[in-house]
């Protein structure tokens, strides 16, 4: 056959080196296997790995896996490192000589093939940068950490020197050690026997997910491997598990001859010849002999009840002879002394199940009865002299050394022996009997009578009693046959019951417990093998203490009050209490005897109930509530009679059974005279006349009664009564406390299983009122005969108070046994009575209170924690996380009342009466002491570390809820919430934490467990501890992190524990080295870490900087695999996450090494190379990625693409690195040239369509990047070109944001309120403390609303439609708008970009027409209630505005421009309130967009005026009306209102406001033809009153002026002004008295003063002077243009109103040096004099004109026309001085100066004075009067 290929066990070396494929190491697989999440097991690298027959084989047949150099493989090696297979990768990393040099060197030193030793080189090589964080720390980090602990120099050596750091090297002297070749090779080494180690426990993991179909530990989906693996026995699974079992054997074999042989033995290699070394190697051997015997275990097990082949029963003998059951197997330290115990064990039960006592006995015992039965049906071992031979010899050789492991060995082989000597003897005298018989018969007949033919008779044959195949065996033995042998094995195991306290020993060492070493599987099986001997000896051995102890020890692991749970449980077949369960020997042997002698015998049997009640309820059947049902009726009672109670009569006497029948009633429980008086007697428990019973001890008053009765009902009584002390008679004697401790551990764990029963059922809201049934019924049950109106829980409390009150608590293991029961029995009845485990805890001594410690605290306040106080505070704790759970889960439920849940029956609410200040106060005490406990973990002493790992495994997890549980949810920190009776605990552990008095001890345990997680070794065994250690981490990090989240949340200082975080950060970065499991938990705490301390406003520490760059480069190489080969979607996206914290926080250092692949050391050195990016960076490794967008999980690629354009935004360097290589942005175009529009996907999947819209938006930020930068390089035409054709989806969805689903929002927020009385959508808010993503979870806490709701049935709902329902549409609801949010500002950025770009191109007008239109018409639409709408609105107005003012500067068509204004005047009009606070901002960009629209009809008109006038008036005549509108709606009807508003002082109306009015109807007045429509005009500001609006306006300006400057004068003015254009306007204007009107007002008062000048500094002189030059004398000069010589008069008096100013307008423009009066200074010229002078010229000169005519009415107007014409003669003939002495007033006129003309004038604003000086000068000369 073609051997089996190995490409998926080791792919080609060029794949593995360059990173393409990670070669998946033995330890990765047996990490995947171990995952108690459950979630690596079904990673698709682990499916494809077993799903391989090659891999297969090698668990089939481990000698493979590493077997010694051949031929073979030494042709395979030169293929594999064969240059066609190397050079896929750079060869400039690494050197592949190098690489089979090592190879070769591990071969010889390892005697392991070529290829093998070069998949460990490469393995070494992969995992280099972990072994580096795992290395030694440097003195720059132990001086950190020491810091951080508070300890001063040279203090911290004792835990420091753990982690290696006593020596205290520099970083660098340390790297360079590790680069050297000998260091190298030592970690091959180290490497090999890790891999060996590992693949081991894969080997074994994998058959029992073979041979059991599950993991031998439990995660979600245990039960499923087998399929997904496709792990199944063969059709022939005994040929398989024969061929097994001496494979494993064989490892067993060769590791113990390694081990006697010595390392020198296997190597003379002097870099390994260590100790260090050698124990590793030993250490290693060791675990490879324990996981080979586990599966030889597993083999064994399986063969049920067949027996094992007989050769694989002599190997192993033969194997326990040379090593003597491993007893002589001495510990050297601590790691090997692990794996001695189970090593034993494992050989002890592997013996027992090889012999398979039970079965042998049956077979032996069935041979006998029908002899006929043939030898040859069974490969049995009894069989087989030779096999007996050897079991006999090794088992006589253990029993001479007085092998301990050996004794259940001995133990059963005194058994078989016994029986096989009595089968012997039974058949030697049968067959004498037979010989004797036939000789007798022959004498009589003397004949032999001839058989007939057929089936002869066998049952009296003496052929068929011929000797069986061991009776060579009995023979040959020295004494075998003889029984003293027997005794004598017998003897040496039960001596002072040795056995059964050996056994009980060994199943305490097994687990499931933290301590346990092995998984719970193979625990299970274990001990189901030792009950089977215990079974066996029964008949021999008896009922005895020593067997029922032993018994007990062999059913309690695992199954204690605190291990019970949902999810962890056997299969019926695979438990042994199920097993036991239904096991009718096993019953009847142990279970009956209890029961027979109870309550005589108390704690065997209640003992016995507790632990067969917590039996795994898999498959449940009717043995399932055998207990239960049992503690409920009782059939009978074993007591001692009383002395004197004579009133009973024998019965059945010739039975000789010792039976009687009572005469009178025994009263069990009687008052005594002395209470009888004060209390009604209790008829309950007398045994009434004519009951049966029998003596069941031939002397003594031991009698066992059938007396029907409930054992829970008498339980609850003699809890009271014991209680009591005195006042009671109990003929069952008072309880003592270890019975107390007893019954009421029983009552928790019935209560207990009931709770689990239900929640397996499906414990959704409808089984909650089941849940309360059944657990009422146990509890009433419990209660039936307490008297004076108690019950159960009454007096367990009771008892609880009575044990803390006694001093003896504090000395007394027992009396701490019994607190600990009665925490147990508190948390099982907060279930079903919270309020009373509250209250009860309000007022009793257990916690600290404002007044006292609480009794807690003293009783475990010792530095020494032995094991009951210990387990009585672990209980504690576990009872407190429950406490504070339900504060969470009845958050709804407390506010809620009691309800009629339906017609039939009404359900009563737990919670009733409960006062939230009994929740504040204890739940704020259970903080003080967890707060206390969490800081004495690190002072107080525990008899093993374990204990320290599982009490901070209890405590830490409640800090961090009662933490989250306040803050992660709610509208903001301060509001009232669910849990506000959670806050003052909340905030005394904040406090603790980040006030800085909290000083450096509350800190220690955190130090202490990253210090613990680092120094241990890699465990292949003890499976529970592994998950303490790592569930116990991941709790420390997980609290840090929520504690830095919440600090930032509250707006805290986190200074000290920012500090605090950062000195021990290299301990973090470390920690993602020690197991994938850390890695998740670790960056998100260094994440935090880096948010919070980018916040401040000084530079933040440098994360780089605290890890050292040798540190920092090996903890980016690790996460720059990202996740592989598991590629878990959570850890994927925390690592990308904590990428993108890294670049967005001022993480300078780090930011280079994530984005050039260089540290800033390598940087420096390669100083040419500065900011290039390697190939194997961070962002290289995004980039490819991006180019197949379209392949990744939506989820995934969100994180990356965040990452990208935070790397464009926060490092713009990074862009001309994307310049070079752009092939990235096909494959994001790509992607968006495919998505399909929203509204699609979202009939669909409403979050696929917020995913894609966020992913588009991160696109198009790339986009508008690239070109940014690229215009700047100029080379944007190509890449916009081409940006333009993969548009559609921005041009469709980009702009609207339309997807807010208001109606459901509305019902569901209306609803939830009606339904849940007192409770709002808002406080299901989740809050920044927890990191939020798209989806069903995304605004509102679904989790955390599920766990809080779930008591409603509406919840869930029928068929699913419940509020459950509603919140997650919601959810996908707002996904989706934030998404489209983010979307539209990123499509705003890349459409102006574009736009900047390509101005002039017909495709990005048409796009900014498009756009500018949808932002218009989406804005006509009602937007929701929040506010991000509004900004939203405000935003898309924005963008219209600049669109418009883009496409108005490349010149519209008439058409165009026409569509813009009719849009733009529809989303005016949707603005129901303009003026309002809200909305007038708004209303301003809109005004403004529309004074832009306007001013393109007269650019418009321009441009057509050339090609086709006609054209222009049509299209011009539709828009008149549309003016007229603009007019009469914005115009006037705005102009009136800002008026009432600017009187009324409201502060959010501007001057501005009204110059815009005025701008628009500037704007509408130019617009050609509209003087056609001046009657209309008239009308409409007539109907709105404006003329007086006006006029009113500019009487009060001097009152309405800001800071004393009369703005409004001069706006309403300029708006009069505007009217004055138009001639029908100036002539209603006049009639109205406007200048009389200006004249009358205080603001022209002012006029009058000497000061009004450009130069004034008043701004009131200032601003009257504008008022006079920019409106009073062009609105005369318009009303003369109008109405002539009717207004002339007037106009000449206005004008010599002002003389002074008349003057002081020629006096400015006098030539240097012209007056010899006036004081010297410089001499300046303004554009607003020139207009004066400008505007003056002209109306004198009309004026002139006029009064030629009609002298009498027109007076002069007094103004020195000819001097001012000889001075602006002069001007004009100076331009140097002109230029020089020209000053600008106001940033526009310094614009204009700024901006340069070729010609006589050098700037623009040169230009307009020259202009205006030349007009002035054409005006005033005489030819002009010609």
């Amino acid at each position: 056959m073609a051997p089996v290929s190995d490409s998926n066990y080791f792919p080609s070396v060029g794949q593995c080196l360059s990173g393409d494929k990670v070669l998946l190491s033995w330890k990765l697989v047996a990490t995947a296997l171990s995952d108690a999440t459950g979630e690596r097991q079904k990673s698709s690298a682990i499916v494809r790995f077993f799903d391989d027959d090659y891999v297969r084989g090698l668990l089939s047949e481990p000698a493979t896996a590493f077997a010694p150099p051949d031929e073979a493989t030494n042709k395979s090696f030169e293929t594999k490192t064969a240059p066609i297979n190397v050079t896929s990768a750079s060869t400039e990393r690494y050197d592949i000589n190098q690489f089979k040099e090592d190879a070769k060197w591990l071969s010889k030193n390892a005697k392991v093939n070529l290829v093998a030793a070069l998949r460990v080189v490469l393995i070494e090589y992969q995992s280099r940068s972990s072994r580096h964080l795992l290395g030694p720390l440097s003195s720059h980090d132990a001086a950190n950490l020491q810091e951080a602990a508070g300890l001063q120099n040279g203090q911290g050596l004792a835990f420091l020197s753990d982690l290696g750091a006593a020596a205290a090297l520099d970083a660098d002297e340390i790297s360079a050690e590790f680069d050297k070749a000998d260091t190298r090779r030592r970690r091959l080494f180290d490497t090999f026997l890790t891999e060996r180690r590992f693949f081991i426990m894969v080997a074994d993991y994998a058959t029992s997910i073979k041979l059991y179909q599950r993991l031998p530990i439990f995660a979600p989906g245990d039960d499923s491997v087998a399929d997904l693996y496709k792990l199944r026995t063969s059709a022939q699974p005994r040929d398989e598990m024969e061929a097994m079992l001496p494979a494993y054997l064989d490892v067993v074999s060769s590791c113990m001859s390694g081990i006697e042989a010595g390392m020198k033995a296997f190597t003379d290699e002097e870099v390994l010849l260590n100790d260090g070394v050698e124990l590793e190697w030993i250490r290693s051997l060791l675990t490879e002999v324990v996981h080979s015997l586990s599966v030889v275990l597993q083999l064994v097990d399986c063969y049920g009840s067949d027996f094992p082949p007989s050769s694989a029963i002599n190997q192993w003998f033969s194997l326990m002879e040379i090593y003597g059951f491993f007893d002589s197997i001495q510990p050297i330290d601590p790691t090997t002394a692990e794996l001695v115990m189970p090593m034993k064990v494992l050989a002890s039960a592997i013996s027992i199940g090889l012999l398979k006592p039970a079965r042998a006995l049956a077979y032996l015992s069935d041979r006998d009865e029908d002899p006929a039965q043939a030898d040859d049906v069974y490969d049995s071992y009894l069989l087989s002299p030779d096999v007996l031979e050897q079991v006999h010899k090794s088992i006589l050789d253990a029993a001479g050394s007085d092998s301990e492991t050996a004794c259940p060995v001995i133990f059963t082989w005194s058994f078989l022996l016994h029986r096989l000597n009595v089968s012997y003897q039974t058949r030697t005298d049968k067959r004498d009997n037979l010989i004797q018989q036939s000789a007798r018969e022959k004498f009589e007949t003397r004949s032999v009578m001839r058989t007939p033919t057929g089936r002869r008779n066998s049952a009296g044959s003496i052929y068929s009693i011929e000797s069986s195949k061991f009776d060579g065996f009995l023979e040959n033995a020295s004494t075998p046959r003889d029984m003293q042998v027997v005794e004598q094995l017998a003897a040496v195991a039960t001596a002072q019951g040795r056995v059964f306290d050996i056994m009980s020993k060994m199943a305490e060492t097994l687990g499931p417990s933290v301590d346990g070493s092995l998984s719970p599987l193979i625990s299970s099986r274990l001990r189901a093998v030792f009950l089977e001997l215990l079974k066996v000896s029964y008949p021999f051995v008896g009922y005895q203490s020593d067997s029922v102890s032993c018994l007990h020890a062999l059913l309690s692991p695992g199954r204690g009050y605190w291990d019970l749970s949902a999810s962890e449980n056997m299969p019926v077949d695979q438990d042994i209490l199920s097993s036991v369960l239904r096991d009718d020997l096993a019953m009847d042997f142990f279970f009956q005897q209890a029961l027979d002698r109870y309550p005589y015998e108390f704690l065997p049997f209640i003992t016995l109930c507790r632990i067969l009640c917590t039996a795994s309820q898999e498959s449940p059947d009717e043995r399932t509530d055998m207990i239960l049902d049992l503690l409920l009726k009782t059939p009978t009672i074993t007591f001692t009679l009383p002395n004197l109670f004579q009133e009973y009569e024998l019965v059945q006497e010739d039975e000789n059974t010792n039976s009687f029948c009572l005469v009178e009633e025994v009263p069990l429980i009687s008052l005594s005279s002395s209470w009888s008086r004060r209390y009604i007697e209790d008829d309950a428990y007398r045994i009434p006349a004519g009951t049966y019973g029998r003596f069941i001890t031939d002397t003594g008053r031991v009698v066992l009664m059938d007396y029907p009765h409930s054992t829970l009902a008498l339980l609850g009584r003699r809890l009271e009564i014991s209680l009591s002390q005195e006042g009671y008679r109990c003929e069952l004697g008072m309880l003592q406390s270890e019975e107390t401790a007893e019954v009421i551990s029983l009552l928790a764990s019935l209560l207990r299983m009931e709770q689990l029963k239900v929640a397996r059922q499906g414990g959704s809201s409808s089984s909650s009122s089941t849940l309360v049934r059944f657990d009422d019924d146990l509890l009433s049950e419990a209660s039936a005969h307490i008297s004076g109106g108690k019950d159960i829980v009454t007096v367990v409390c009771e008892t609880m108070d009575y044990y803390m009150q006694d001093e003896q608590a504090m000395t007394e293991d027992s009396a701490v046994s019994v607190l600990t029961a009665c925490v147990k029995f508190l948390h099982a009845v907060l279930q079903v009575q919270p309020s009373r485990v509250w209250s009860y805890l309000a007022r009793t001594e257990l916690l600290n209170s404002e007044s006292r410690a609480g009794k807690l605290t003293k009783i475990t306040g010792s530095l020494e924690l032995v094991s009951e106080r210990f387990e009585f505070l672990a209980s504690s704790l576990s009872l407190f996380s429950a406490l504070i759970d339900t504060v969470m889960s009845s958050a709804v439920q407390r506010r809620a009342g009691s309800k009629p849940a339906s017609r039939q029956q009404p359900e009563t609410n737990p919670w009733l009466g409960t006062a939230d200040k009994v929740l504040s106060q204890v739940s704020l005490s259970i903080a003080q002491t967890s707060v206390d406990v969490f800081e004495n973990t690190s002072t107080w002493m525990f008899d093993s570390e374990s204990s320290r790992i599982s009490l901070l495994q209890r405590v830490v997890p409640i800090l961090d809820k009662i933490v989250l549980y306040t803050y992660s949810m709610g509208d903001c920190p301060r509001s009232d919430n669910l849990t506000s009776c959670l806050r003052p605990a909340a905030s005394h552990i904040i406090d603790c934490f980040l006030s800085p008095s909290g000083g450096s001890l509350r800190f220690q345990p955190l130090l202490l467990s990253f210090i613990s997680a680092l120094t241990k070794s890699d465990s292949t065994l003890y499976p529970k501890r592994t998950e303490a250690v790592r569930s116990q981490i991941t709790s420390v990090l997980d609290f840090s992190t929520t504690l830095l989240r919440v600090a930032k949340y509250l707006e805290r200082p986190s200074t000290l524990v920012e500090t605090y975080l950062f000195k021990t950060s290299t301990l973090s970065a470390r920690l993602c080295a020690v197991s994938d499991h850390f890695r998740g938990p670790a960056l998100s705490l260094l994440e935090a870490l880096v948010v919070n301390a980018g916040q401040s406003t000084s530079e933040p520490p440098s994360l780089l900087g605290y890890l050292g760059p040798h540190i920092s480069k090996s903890f980016l190489h690790i996460l720059a695999a990202i996740g592989q080969p598991f590629t878990l979607q959570s850890e994927v996206k925390t690592t990308w996450r904590f990428f993108t914290s890294i670049l967005k926080n001022r993480q300078q250092w780090m930011s280079n090494c994530l984005l050039t692949g260089q540290t800033p050391r390598e940087a420096m050195k390669e100083d040419t190379k500065k900011n290039e990016m390697s190939a194997d960076s961070v962002f290289a490794t995004a980039l490819s990625k991006l180019k197949s967008l379209k392949d990744i999980e939506t989820r995934e690629a969100l994180v990356i693409l965040d990452f990208v354009t935070s790397a464009q935004n926060y490092w713009p360097w990074t862009v001309f690195t994307l310049q070079k290589d752009t092939s990235y942005m096909d494959g994001l175009r790509a992607y968006v040239r495919d998505l399909k529009p929203s509204h699609q996907t979202v009939k669909t999947d409403a979050v696929l369509a917020a995913t894609q819209a966020r992913i588009a938006a991160y696109i198009a930020e790339i986009f508008a990047m690239q070109l940014y930068h690229s215009r700047h390089l100029g080379k944007a035409d190509t890449l916009a070109k081409g940006l333009s054709n993969d548009l559609d989806y921005y041009l469709r969805d980009g702009v609207e944001v339309s997807s807010y689903n208001k109606s459901l929002h509305n019902n569901f927020a209306r609803n939830f309120s009606n339904k849940f009385f007192g409770c709002s959508l808002d406080n299901f808010k989740r809050t920044v403390v927890g990191p939020r993503e798209l989806g069903e979870n995304y605004y509102y806490d679904l989790d955390r609303a599920d766990e809080v709701l779930r008591f409603d049935p509406g919840w869930q709902g029928k068929k699913g439609a419940g509020f459950l329902n509603e919140m997650k549409l919601a959810n996908a609801n707002l996904s989706l708008v934030d998404a489209q949010i983010a979307l539209f500002h990123a499509w705003e950025l890349l459409l102006l970009e574009l736009g900047t770009c390509f101005p002039e191109t017909d495709a990005t007008k048409k796009h900014m027409m498009q756009v500018a239109q949808q932002c218009l018409n989406a804005n006509q639409v009602v937007p929701g209630p929040e506010s991000i709408f509004l900004k939203i609105v405000d935003a898309r107005a924005d963008l219209a505005l600049i669109l418009i003012q883009r496409l108005v500067k490349s010149t519209l068509a008439v058409k165009d421009v026409n569509q813009v204004l009719d849009t733009l005047i529809g989303t005016i009009n949707s603005v129901e309130e303009p003026f309002e606070a809200e909305s007038i901002a708004y209303y301003r960009t809109l005004l403004k967009a529309l004074f832009v629209t306007l001013r393109a009809y007269q650019t418009a008109s321009s441009k057509a005026a050339a090609s086709s006038q006609a054209d222009l008036e049509g299209s011009l005549v539709t828009v008149t009306q549309t003016i007229l509108n603009v007019l009469d709606t914005v115009v006037a009807r705005g102009f009136r209102s800002l008026v009432s508003l600017i009187h009324d002082k409201a502060a959010d109306v501007f001057p501005e406001d009204l110059a815009l009015l005025t701008a628009i109807m500037q704007a509408c007045l130019s617009v050609p033809n509209i003087e056609q429509s001046q009657t209309q005009i008239l009308n409409i500001m007539a109907s709105h009153d404006a003329t007086h609006a006006a006029t009113s306006l500019y009487s009060w300006a001097d009152k309405l002026g800001d800071h004393g400057d009369p703005v409004y004068g001069e706006l309403s003015i300029l708006f009069l002004l505007e009217l004055s254009t138009l001639p029908l306007l100036a002539e209603q204007l006049a009639c109205d008295g406007v200048l009389g009107a200006i004249l009358s007002a205080n603001l022209t008062k002012y006029l009058l003063r000497t000061n009004v000048s450009p130069y004034a500094d008043a701004p009131i002189a200032q601003r009257c002077y504008g008022i006079w030059v920019k409106g009073m004398l062009p609105l005369m000069l318009n009303l003369l243009t109008s109405l002539g010589a009717t207004v002339a008069p007037e106009i000449t008096y206005v004008l010599n109103q002002f003389p002074h100013l008349l003057q002081a307008s020629v006096e400015r423009f006098e030539a240097p040096g012209a007056s010899r009066t006036k004081e010297k200074s410089a001499q300046y010229l303004t554009l607003l004099g020139t207009s004066e002078i400008h505007s003056l010229a002209l109306l004198t000169r009309v004026l002139a004109a006029l009064r030629a005519n009609n002298s009498r009415d027109i007076p002069p107007v007094e103004w020195d026309e000819a001097g001012l014409l000889e001075n602006v003669d002069y001007w004009l003939s100076s331009r140097r001085l002109l230029k020089e002495r020209l000053l600008p007033l106001g940033p526009r006129e310094m614009e204009w100066r700024g901006r340069k003309l070729t010609g006589d004038c050098d700037n623009v604003l040169e230009e307009k004075v020259v202009v205006q000086l030349e007009t002035v000068r054409d005006v005033l000369s005489e030819e002009f009067e010609g």
